[in-house]
């Protein structure tokens, strides 16, 4: 395994706080590969996937969920170091619910489950890291519902900055349009409320750009 690969593998989740010469032991006993894709390729659909996890090398891919026969919501942007798939690991045989797109070109780190479940069996530590990223992942899940469940649009947009808040820190790199389109709310709502939190200096706004100055003021919302 070359060093910038090498590197890579100790940021991402069940990787870390390992050694080095652990992580080389590992990566000579897994099949794991390396994928680059096209601005605008499917990676993984509910159609088309594999049993294996994936994680973002460089580029930027969406997690995507179909809403009808021509439409769909974005739910998550995923960019270095996110990964995908580790249901498949846990859960074999289910139906993979999303679709995994290339916003940029992108390349893609790939572990077979098998191999994964293998490593998880040996390692502890990885055991560890697994276990806290699936309780991260449930609590952001739980976020995001209680986003959607949200009666009010302001609420609602303000649940999706608080989460976005917590994801990113104070700048939010968006569009009105795309936060229309994850939310599920009218562009005049929108638009509407996005202009009372500028006024209440909640946020600041550029073209595609929020600036969170108030936290708390989300909260009370």
């Amino acid at each position: 395994m070359h060093k910038e690969l090498l590197n890579f593998v100790s940021e991402i989740f069940p990787f870390k706080n390992l050694k080095s010469k652990t992580l080389e032991m590992i990566f000579d006993e897994i099949n794991y590969s390396v994928s680059k894709y096209n601005k605008g390729d499917v990676i993984f659909s509910p159609s088309s996937f594999h049993e294996k996890v994936g994680f973002v090398i460089s580029g930027e891919c969406s997690v995507e969920r179909q809403r009808d026969s021509e439409d769909s919501i974005c739910l998550n942007t995923l960019k270095r170091c996110s990964s995908f798939g580790i249901l498949s690991v846990i859960y074999p045989g289910a139906e993979f619910p999303t679709t995994i797109k290339a916003l940029k070109n992108s390349s893609i780190l790939f572990i077979p489950a098998e191999d994964m479940i293998a490593i998880i069996r040996k390692y502890p530590t990885i055991s560890f890291n697994v276990i806290k990223f699936l309780a991260s992942r449930i609590a952001f899940l739980n976020e995001k519902i209680a986003t959607f469940s949200e009666k009010s649009t302001l609420k609602k947009l303000s649940s999706y900055l608080l989460m976005k808040f917590k994801e990113n820190g104070n700048t939010i790199e968006t569009s009105k349009t795309k936060i229309s389109s994850e939310i599920g709310v009218g562009r005049a709502s929108l638009y509407r409320d996005l202009d009372y939190l500028v006024e209440s200096k909640i946020i600041k706004l550029n073209q595609k750009q929020i600036t969170i100055i108030c936290p708390e003021g989300l909260e009370r919302i």
